[in-house]
């Protein structure tokens, strides 16, 4: 698995339990912008999590 799509997966599945366990209303667009977001935030995140 590239680290893309399990960055991808961890997004999304935190949006899932957001919206499941604190009623959190996530819109499609939104969605969209905070999967890219992370997507382009993937050196920056990895950079941070080998310190």
């Amino acid at each position: 698995m590239k680290v893309e799509d399990f960055a991808y997966q961890v997004a999304v599945r935190t949006m899932e339990l957001l919206e499941q366990e604190q009623h959190y209303k996530i819109s499609e667009e939104h969605r969209k912008q905070i999967l890219q977001k992370i997507l382009q935030e993937i050196p920056q995140i990895l950079k941070k999590s080998s310190k």
